[in-house]
């Protein structure tokens, strides 16, 4: 029996007999179990316990039997060591964010291994779990995950008085050298923090740009592209898959193609055929159910899934997806 797991084989553009599916935030607060476990744990308890981490990752595979996990963590877990103070009030909240180029030089060098040591013994306990529990008749994927460098930026930059991270583009307009000179900071750490998710265990990552969206495309290849691009470039070598997500990417889907990754994640309000087309069957695509959707009746998400799939039938290299990830409220059934 071939072990490759059916996500990988849709990586690889092969030919499928369906493609696989995956939800993003697929574990989390639509889950009555983890909201059990939160009432006894904080957020970073959860994603700093290799074993909370694990349980976490596995009730939705449990319960909705899709064919990949992906790792529960978040993308901000590595600043807490560069030095930024990191917190969950519920959402993500840096309390020393980066103001100047100073504080860009004064960030701490960071050993990944060391640092971040529980996210991978939470990838091995995952793998372990995966192979136990899920051999047969097909291999579950692992997918491991990290922020792009922009999106990152946009959480480490002071944003007052700016919203929708708007702040990181005024920085990066009066201040091209200083937004380089962390963005080139960042990204040797991203190529460590992901090789090793996937040296134990993680068959392949996401790279999430979600906030790169905001930027105009050229804009896009001047402050995102270069940088994806070394991570895919270096993570591909070791032979990691690499998907890149991009929220709010409809104008960015060529220089998305352009990152050399093997598979773009496209929203809800990006055509999936075209995205295919622009890629020339070259590159796998994912996506794009709307999260809203899945508040419809049961009748109604199941003829707009279809419709889903009608619009990608025949093509190699397609994986079920949200365009973002499920939403808090969301009915489980659906």
């Amino acid at each position: 029996m071939e072990s490759t797991p059916l996500l990988v084989k849709a990586l690889q553009r092969r030919v499928l007999d369906r493609p696989p599916v995956w939800l993003m935030r697929q574990a989390g607060r639509y889950m009555a179990e983890y909201r059990e476990l939160k009432e006894k744990y904080s957020f970073l308890e959860l994603c700093k316990s290799p074993e909370l981490s694990c349980e976490v990752t596995m009730q939705p595979i449990r319960y909705l039997n899709p064919d990949a996990a992906i790792l529960f963590a978040d993308i901000l877990l590595p600043l807490e060591s560069m030095g930024l103070e990191v917190a969950f009030n519920p959402g993500p909240q840096i309390g020393n964010p980066i103001r100047d180029r100073s504080d860009i030089e004064n960030l701490r060098p960071v050993d990944v291994e060391k640092s971040l040591g529980y996210v991978f013994d939470a990838v091995s306990a995952i793998r372990k779990e995966l192979d136990a529990s899920y051999a047969n008749p097909e291999r579950k994927a692992l997918l491991g995950f990290a922020g792009a460098p922009w999106t990152m930026a946009c959480y480490m930059l002071d944003q007052t008085p700016f919203k929708h991270f708007m702040g990181t583009q005024v920085f990066a307009a009066r201040s091209k050298e200083s937004i380089h000179l962390l963005l080139d900071t960042m990204t040797p750490m991203l190529i460590e923090y992901l090789s090793l998710q996937a040296q134990r265990g993680a068959d392949a990552v996401q790279l999430f740009d979600t906030w790169a969206g905001n930027l105009s495309e050229e804009a896009y290849r001047e402050f995102a592209l270069p940088y994806t691009q070394r991570i895919v470039e270096a993570l591909q070598a070791k032979d990691i898959p690499v998907v890149v997500y991009v929220n709010g990417s409809s104008h960015l889907l060529q220089a998305m193609i352009d990152s050399g990754a093997c598979t773009i994640s496209v929203d809800a309000r990006t055509s999936l055929r075209r995205a295919h087309e622009l890629g020339q069957g070259n590159v796998a695509v994912q996506g794009n159910f709307d999260p809203c959707d899945l508040f419809l009746p049961k009748d109604e998400v199941i003829s707009k899934t279809q419709a889903m799939l009608d619009s990608m039938k025949g093509v190699n290299g397609y994986l079920v997806n949200l365009g973002h990830g499920i939403l808090q409220t969301t009915p489980p059934e659906n």
